[in-house]
């Protein structure tokens, strides 16, 4: 080998090994340019060409009453969306579905041309237009062509997917306490936005894989994904109730062309609020409709002065503090007391001496004015704050208010303390009051009001249970039933609401006629009539208020709060299984004896005539249960009329066959039953 030859082929070695380190530099130059200056970019346009992230928006959970039925719930609907970068021909496009979605071209053609990578184009659609773009959907497949350039089709960036609706089965029905969310799903008002946290389920994205053509082949999206889905809120408002308590406000209403009303029904001893209604109504379905003043919870956000309501309390505070007994007597002067060269106060009638049981029964504002003198300043700023005037009651719900007290302790006017014994210059909640009528009911405790009774899992496991809680005991016992048995007077003739009883019941209430404020004067001719009771007096079952709104006719709270009162007190007695005393001697459901075990009455032996076999014993008196039966009873030896006043009042659907006494029953004692539920009865003749 020549060296010539080597010096060349060496000289070539070196080129060749420069060329090769040239490349590899410009390679791991251009891997460096292409994975980490320009890589994110690019893989996010690579990713808009093989995929498309869709949001998987949460299906609320329901809110149901007591007894498991639907108040708010959440349907399944189509929204349309697109992926604006995918389409190539947005004004075609435009042009075809602007008539179909009823839709501006100039509106639906802004949002095709947005740069974003999805939008939406029409949410909520209804089923007419939903049943239309799958129409041109189909129609558009037939007549569909490729993109050149990529392949793909405008048809596959415009879609459907489905999402949840908040719909209100029972329209209007405690419309005001459900409150209302918006397109988004998110609750704005009443319990759906202070439940939000509960409600609302986790949203989530999918994710949908195309092909080179851009038709989907992979999806990751789910319909009603159980991921999604938000607790369900169980309510103590009972459908029923609320029903007949709206029915009867909205009739008294419009009966004294009144502006409005509201009504309360509470359970005494465990708080729980079973009736919340208030007129105007509202639909949550179509909120918008309505003005702010409508949508506003006013039994729980509006304070009102009570009126003469609120003597009760101030009797039951100068009982309690043995200021007073219920036979001391006042002076009423006739019905008008000077209390200085100004300040007067006045009676609607002219009362001598009056005793203080009669002072409420005929609510004189003067002799409250002097029990409330005699009881002494710091003690009954006491006892009102420790039924709750002036405070928050606790309810979980939002814009409560605390309504107005003054501070007793350090008030100077004797006017002042004088005529806020009769209601004036306090302001108190529609909820405030009849918790602390519902006190003198559970003995003189006051619970916190109820209005939840538990959150619950998609899948039925408990989350949150809300157990009722007393807050303080208020009044002893004794006062309490001292009370009781005042305000029933009430109610009797000589009081003040005779029109006030459900046949067959007894009610322990008080009226109310308070003036309304407008401006700093009162008016002479807009005010409020109220009425507040507990039923059964004795051993009261149910709290109940009414209030109605400037009244046209009559103003008294006797004359028109009390008739609405009976109506709903009579209607939701019978439907929680109590009936009047003249009936049947009610008794608990699960403690009804069978005929087995009953004693029956001792009978009077009566010599039987000749020829005429001696008579039989009469059957024993069947019980009518005084709440819906939870277990089927043992009916045999009944006659058919003993059965059903035994099972139809108390909620079941019976069919008889034959005649006589019972013989056999389906279904069989001791099985677990609901309202509504049928039972078969086998009758047979005793020869």
């Amino acid at each position: 080998m020549t060296p010539g030859l080597d010096k060349w082929t060496r000289l070539r070695i070196v080129l060749v090994g420069l060329g090769l380190i040239c490349l590899g530099l410009w390679v791991c130059g251009r891997f460096f340019y292409l994975q980490i200056v320009r890589g994110p970019k690019l893989r996010e346009v690579a990713n808009r060409e093989v995929q498309k992230l869709c949001p998987v928006m949460p299906v609320r959970g329901q809110i149901l009453d007591r007894r498991g039925n639907e108040l708010a719930i959440s349907t399944r609907v189509y929204s349309l969306v697109a992926h604006p970068p995918q389409i190539k021909d947005p004004a075609r496009l435009t042009r075809e579905l602007a008539p179909v979605l009823g839709i501006k071209t100039r509106e639906l053609q802004e949002i095709l041309t947005r740069a974003r990578p999805f939008v939406w184009v029409k949410r909520h659609l209804t089923p007419e237009k939903e049943e239309a773009f799958r129409a041109w959907q189909a129609a558009a497949e037939k007549t569909a062509t490729l993109d050149k350039v990529t392949g793909r089709r405008d048809l596959d960036a415009i879609y459907l997917i489905p999402e949840a609706f908040r719909y209100y089965p029972q329209l209007a029905l405690a419309g005001s306490v459900l409150g209302f969310c918006n397109v988004d799903g998110q609750g704005l008002e009443g319990l759906e936005l202070q439940y939000e946290n509960y409600l609302y389920g986790k949203p989530k994205t999918c994710m949908k894989m195309l092909d080179a053509r851009g038709r989907i082949v992979v999806t990751g999206e789910k319909a009603w994904d159980p991921e999604v889905i938000g607790n369900n809120v169980v309510l103590s408002l009972d459908s029923t109730l609320q029903y007949i308590a709206e029915k009867e406000l909205s009739k008294g209403v419009a009966h004294f062309q009144a502006a409005g009303g509201m009504a309360l029904v509470v359970r005494p001893e465990t708080g729980e609020i079973l009736a919340m209604a208030q007129c105007p109504q509202v639909d949550p379905n179509r909120y918008a409709q309505y003005p702010e003043e409508n949508r506003r919870v006013r039994p729980i956000t509006a304070a009102l002065e009570p009126g003469s309501t609120f003597k009760i309390f101030i009797a039951a505070s100068a009982l309690d503090a043995h200021a007073a007994k219920p036979t001391d007597a006042f002076n009423c002067e006739m019905g008008l007391w000077r209390l200085g060269a100004k300040e007067v106060i006045h009676d609607a009638h002219r009362y001598g001496t009056l005793t203080l049981q009669q002072v409420i029964q005929k609510s004189s504002n003067i002799g409250a004015a002097k029990i409330a003198h005699r009881t002494g300043n710091v003690r009954l700023d006491h006892y009102l704050r420790a039924f709750g005037f002036g405070s928050r009651s606790g309810i979980l719900f939002p814009g409560e208010n605390a309504g107005l007290l003054k501070n007793l302790r350090t008030a100077r006017s004797p006017l002042d303390r004088a005529t806020l014994a009769f209601g004036q210059g306090v302001s108190v909640t529609l909820l405030q009051l009849t918790m602390a009528l519902a006190a003198m009911g559970n003995d003189g405790v006051l619970m916190e009001p109820q209005l939840v009774k538990e959150i619950v899992s998609p899948r039925g496991e408990v989350v949150k249970e809300f157990q009722p809680r007393s807050q303080r005991r208020v009044i002893s016992p004794e006062t309490a039933k001292q009370m009781l048995a005042i305000m029933e007077t009430v109610t009797q003739k000589g009081g003040t609401a005779t029109e006030a009883v459900p046949p067959g019941f007894t009610v322990a209430g008080k009226t109310g006629t308070a003036q309304k404020l407008v401006g700093r004067a009162y008016s002479h001719s807009k005010y409020n009539a109220w009425f507040i009771g507990l039923t059964p007096a004795q051993k009261p079952a149910l709290a109940i208020a009414v209030i109605i709104d400037e009244p046209k006719g009559a103003i008294y709270g006797g004359v028109v709060a009390a008739p609405i009162f009976r109506e709903i007190a009579a209607q939701s007695l019978r439907f929680l299984g109590y009936y009047p005393q003249g009936e049947n001697t009610p008794v608990l459901a699960g403690l009804l004896p069978t005929p087995a075990a009953a004693q029956p009455a001792p009978q009077i032996k009566h010599p039987a005539p000749k020829g005429m076999a001696p008579p039989k014993p009469l059957q024993l008196q069947a019980a009518v249960p005084k709440k819906p039966l939870e277990v089927m009873p043992d009916v045999s030896g009944l006659t058919i009329r003993q059965v059903l006043n035994l099972l139809h009042r108390s909620g079941l659907h019976c069919r008889f066959e034959g005649s006589g006494l019972a013989v056999s029953q389906e279904p069989t004692p001791g099985t677990s039953i609901t309202p509504g539920a049928t039972c078969v009865v086998r009758f047979r003749s005793q020869s």
